[in-house]
């Protein structure tokens, strides 16, 4: 069967971290020797794209790793001259995304290239400088959240989980494209299918469960973090309304329209007895008029009839007429003695 970039593919994402599965696809990739440059440079792309997740990189770099050191033992050496050319690139990207306890993984499988010459000096001196120069980045915190942690465990689980499934997917695929109706071991090999599709059945319904159990963890943090979004709103409101209440150009001084307000009105007892009486009004008092006004002055309101006998202190012409009527009176009656 010629070699295929997706038979790698399928290898690359069907690898776990047991020496069975490493040691497994080395010795398929061995095989195809005589493609050693189209199987670098697929396993260049597989590890530099975005979307491979950094387990999945360091389990293709080991088997880099054992693909070289068993080629170099069986005196193969496409394999060496094809990876040299492309290793030095990709440790230097790859490196510095790693995880700092992924990285040191890394280094000591460059250590060992070193130790075992598995490459020529210039690359692995190139390989040495990439590393170098660039350190790989520091542990993420993302499972020491508290809210995170169940989510990380899941997430894990799932990886694990794609593993086991793209293997059996492949075993699958290829166990079907082998089978051949007129063969008379045909039954055996349907029943040997069957069992290998329910493997992948199986892997596929673990991998269905943890997703659930990932959407059901995702749905908690959403709500945990709706309700403390609206809790920090609500404290911006607060600081909002403290910072006005003293703001010191928002403030009324104390004494503003004091000296605009009207006089105040007052009445005496006698004011108080009219006005329920008579209906009166209560007169107004200037505080800052001359002292005679402001003498109380008892009357009674227009237009009704005297209850009692009221009060007027005379004006002065009053006085003045009164006092000529009582002059004339008396210059009468002295008359009408002297007549007598």
């Amino acid at each position: 069967m010629p070699y295929s970039d997706e038979q790698l593919l399928g290898k690359l994402n069907g690898l776990d971290e047991t020496q069975e599965s490493i040691v497994g696809a080395s010795k398929w990739v061995l095989s195809y020797y005589r493609d050693a440059d189209k199987i670098a440079n697929c396993w260049k792309d597989f590890v530099l794209k975005s979307s491979t997740n950094t387990r999945r990189k360091l389990l293709s770099i080991y088997l880099a790793n054992d693909v070289i050191q068993q080629a170099k033992h069986k005196r193969i050496g496409q394999f060496s001259d094809s990876f040299g050319k492309i290793m030095p690139q990709v440790m230097g990207k790859v490196y510095p995304e790693l995880p700092q306890d992924l990285g040191k993984k890394v280094k000591r499988v460059v250590d060992i290239w070193k130790q075992r010459q598995v490459f020529s000096d210039s690359v692995l001196k190139d390989v040495l400088v990439r590393l170098k120069s660039r350190k790989p980045v520091e542990k993420s915190d993302f499972g020491r959240v508290p809210e995170l942690k169940p989510i990380n465990e899941i997430l894990q689980r799932l990886v694990g989980c794609q593993a086991g499934i793209s293997s059996t997917r492949t075993r699958f695929d290829s166990s079907v494209n082998a089978m051949d109706p007129s063969s008379v071991v045909y039954m055996e090999n349907y029943k040997t299918v069957v069992k290998i599709g329910q493997a992948a059945k199986d892997a596929l319904s673990k991998a269905i469960e943890q997703r659930e159990m990932a959407i059901q963890e995702f749905k908690k943090l959403q709500d945990f973090q709706s309700e403390q979004l609206a809790q920090d709103l609500d404290m911006i409101q607060e600081i909002d309304s403290v910072l006005a209440s003293k703001d010191p150009t928002s403030q009324t001084p104390a004494d503003v329209g004091e000296t605009l307000a009207l006089p105040t009105y007052e009445a005496s007892d006698s004011d108080d007895d009219s006005d329920s009486d008579h209906g009166g009004t209560k007169r107004s008092r200037d505080e800052e008029g001359d002292p005679e006004d402001s003498k109380k002055i008892k009357t009674v309101a227009l237009g009704l009839e005297e209850s009692e006998e009221t009060e007027v202190e005379p004006s002065p012409a009053e006085v003045a007429a009164n006092a000529s009527v009582t002059v004339t009176s008396s210059i009468q009656d002295l008359l009408s003695k002297l007549a007598n």
